[in-house]
């Protein structure tokens, strides 16, 4: 039920952004541009989880205070806290690394250190994250970026 209404406002957002201009003369993104990517997502990643959510069956209630991880509440704060600690030291790293470096870092930090990923998917999946962070500011939307030692 969720995910269908969630499937429905994001096709909502996704069709009412023409009315605002997608694109500008001289190919420029206009005020539409941002209602129409995030709307046709939500709409898309809400219509695949609804599907998998009809064709899974229902799992057992879950114990109190444990989340669909496993995690108490314990290790929660536990995790929530060191990313509130590797926040303030990625930020510190962006004059030396750059930006898309040091976003890069903070993913695999967070991925293998505190989620308990093995490193080579994480090393992909934080390889993946940095180059989408600077496709998107720097490449599409024109942001400079600070840049470090490695010129990116």
């Amino acid at each position: 039920m969720l995910f269908s209404g969630l499937a429905l406002l994001g096709a909502g957002f996704a069709v009412s952004s023409f009315g605002y201009g997608v694109l500008l003369p001289e190919s420029r993104i206009g005020p539409g541009f941002l209602p129409l990517v995030a709307g046709g997502l939500l709409a898309v990643f809400s219509a695949l989880l609804l599907a998998e959510q009809l064709r899974a069956p229902h799992p057992a209630p879950p114990q109190p205070g444990v989340d669909d991880f496993g995690r108490t509440p314990r290790q929660r704060v536990w995790i929530l806290r060191r990313v509130f600690v590797l926040l303030p030291v990625a930020v510190a790293l962006v004059p030396l690394l750059g930006m898309a470096v040091a976003f890069g870092l903070l993913v695999l930090v967070i991925s293998t250190w505190l989620e308990g990923h093995r490193p080579l998917p994480a090393v992909a999946l934080s390889a993946c994250s940095a180059a989408a962070m600077y496709g998107v500011f720097a490449v599409v939307l024109q942001v400079p970026l600070p840049t470090g030692v490695f010129g990116f």
